[in-house]
């Protein structure tokens, strides 16, 4: 598929980083971005589709708005129409082309009337085809004359600007019970970064006063989750049990949650599973394949395989009725078997969900760790078993994420939770802090329970993590499904937490690229598409995308961390 990404599509009087500054606009911030291609490679076009760097270049910088009236001005076309700006004219091959609007997240299709009427609005020229026209004003991919080309982007970032004094309402609370685990992975992300780790869980009143605010914090109504994970929280089950308990006591009239343990099983025994499965905990189990491909990286401290007994553990959840997910991490040693291993996953565990995780250096200093993969042949390859599962409602929590905002055509802000406000982690040591990872590395943790220090501290930094506020993402046709991923991985590869998630960039790109073309194949006529022909796809053809897959809260079918104020 052959595709236009310019950054300049919309470029007369439509690119939102060509205008003049607001009067009183702030400095914007600078940020380290993904690393370009270099000129001479295949096409003149970088990977993310904005302009290849010369050769030798080394670092690129962008700007930050720092809210809605800092977002440059585009000049209004006062003598006819003019797309809005965030648009992209994507070349699918063989006369069909997309026009894609990347904020509100809508797609027209169309063989060469619809690319003409694009290259006559970007020539400043009033368009022939009146239906067309019409339909474009009326589904906001093009502004009458007079109209403000970047109005619809000012209004997202106002509306995101609004939540900055918003107090935190909580859809999560992650308690890393413990700093210790039984297994030793390889590529394990939480035990290798922590600082002086304890032998001892989380003390039991640190618990207690912690899930009341969490309640505290949150509306009773709206679904949520308090997730038990570690290290391996099965070694102090007296405190899982802790956990469990005092939720069910401090719950409010209605409130809508639910447990999830992530656990590797290893240690589960029958009165463990009888515990889980009698207060409906849902079982989340670490599995990466069959025994030839798990034992690879998931062994022991003696160097042994864990296989065989975590297949027991699921096993014994299983025969106790507790409900149980698997959860696989995507690596170089189990990538070109993906869809076997998820179809024998199915066939072997009938689970109620499946994470397939996109594998992160274990720590910030491995960024070359050698199972790690690239962005691109990840999501062609989720896409692919989505596709291919998608019928049975298999739930692929990170192709979800992004396909539901796109199928849905709504914007979203934040990739993760923690930069939405709605994730609250307590660690072994009794701190608090938006995210595990960062948590583990004693890094924004507050001893505190105090919802202002929570919200000053973290929460009204990094909402402006969002690619709504980068200049860097106008011209990405992703932009509105993005969400600018992990503040983790942004700070390994950069050094700045606030900088963009490379390699999340290039996978939602390549997601988008494949949704759009999935799209387009769920609507396109029969044979060669007309010249003539543009169809604007329905909500009922978008849902085809989905399958029988939907996030049904209190199941695993649910994202975990990922639910955000947007």
């Amino acid at each position: 598929m052959t595709e236009s990404f310019s950054p300049h599509s919309v470029h007369d009087g439509g690119c939102g980083s060509c205008g003049p500054r607001p009067a009183g606009g702030s400095t914007p911030v600078l940020l380290p971005l993904p690393r370009p291609r270099r000129a001479g490679a295949e096409s003149g076009d970088s990977r993310d589709g904005l302009p290849a760097l010369a050769a030798g270049a080394d670092a690129v910088l962008t700007a930050v708005h720092a809210n809605a009236e800092a977002l440059p001005a585009v000049a209004p076309r006062e003598d006819g129409p003019q797309l809005e700006s965030n648009t992209q004219l994507i070349d699918l091959g063989d006369g069909a082309w997309c026009l894609n609007h990347a904020l509100r997240q809508q797609q027209v299709f169309g063989g060469r009337l619809l690319r003409d009427a694009v290259e006559d609005l970007r020539a400043g020229r009033t368009p022939s085809a009146s239906d067309l026209m019409a339909r474009l004003v009326a589904e906001g991919f093009v502004v009458d004359a007079g109209g403000e080309p970047e109005a619809f982007h000012r209004r997202l970032m106002a509306q995101e600007d609004s939540k900055e004094e918003t107090e935190p309402s909580f859809t999560l609370l992650r308690i890393l019970l413990t700093d210790v685990c039984n297994l030793s992975c390889q590529y394990c992300k939480v035990i290798p970064n922590v600082l002086a780790p304890q032998a001892e869980p989380t003390d039991a009143d640190r618990l207690t006063e912690t899930i009341a605010f969490f309640f505290a914090h949150s509306d009773p109504a709206r679904p949520k989750i308090i997730h038990i994970t570690g290290g391996e929280p099965t070694l102090f089950f007296h405190q899982v049990q802790h956990v469990v308990t005092t939720a069910e006591r401090l719950a409010r009239p209605g409130e809508n949650f639910w447990f999830v343990i992530g656990t590797n099983a290893v240690l589960i025994r029958g009165r463990h599973a009888a515990f889980l499965a009698e207060h409906d905990v849902k079982c989340i189990v670490s599995m990466d394949g069959p025994a030839e491909i798990h034992d690879q990286l998931r062994r022991n401290h003696g160097g042994h395989g864990s296989w065989r007994m975590v297949d027991a553990g699921v096993r014994q959840l299983q025969r106790a009725g507790a409900e149980v997910s698997l959860s696989m991490v995507l690596g170089q040693h189990n990538l070109d078997r993906a869809e076997e291993i998820i179809a024998w996953f199915l066939d072997t565990y009938q689970p109620t969900g499946l994470g397939v995780n996109f594998m992160k250096p274990p720590t910030p200093e491995q960024q070359d760790y050698a199972q790690l993969i690239d962005p691109d042949r990840y999501a062609d390859r989720m896409y692919a078993i989505h596709q291919a599962f998608r019928d049975r409602g298999l739930f692929l929590e990170l192709v979800h994420r992004k396909l539901q905002p796109f199928v849905e055509r709504r914007y979203r802000f934040h990739d993760c939770g923690a930069a939405g406000g709605t994730n609250l982690n307590v660690d072994a040591k009794g701190n608090v802090g938006p995210c595990k990872s960062f948590l583990v590395m004693d890094k924004l943790a507050l001893r505190t329970l105090d919802i202002d220090a929570y919200r000053d501290t973290v929460v009204t930094r990094w909402r402006k993590r969002s690619p709504i506020y980068y200049q860097h993402c106008e011209g990405c046709a992703a932009r509105g499904m993005c969400g600018n991923g992990c503040a983790y991985d942004a700070l390994v590869h950069s050094g700045d937490e606030m900088a963009i998630d490379v390699r999340s960039c290039h996978y939602t790109q390549r997601f988008n690229q494949l949704f759009v073309r999935d799209l387009f194949d769920q609507v396109r006529p029969p044979g060669p598409v007309p010249a003539n022909w543009w169809h604007v796809p329905t909500a009922e053809e978008r849902h085809l995308l989905l399958g029988a897959v939907a996030a049904r809260p209190r199941t695993l079918s649910y994202s975990i961390g990922h639910q955000t104020l947007d």
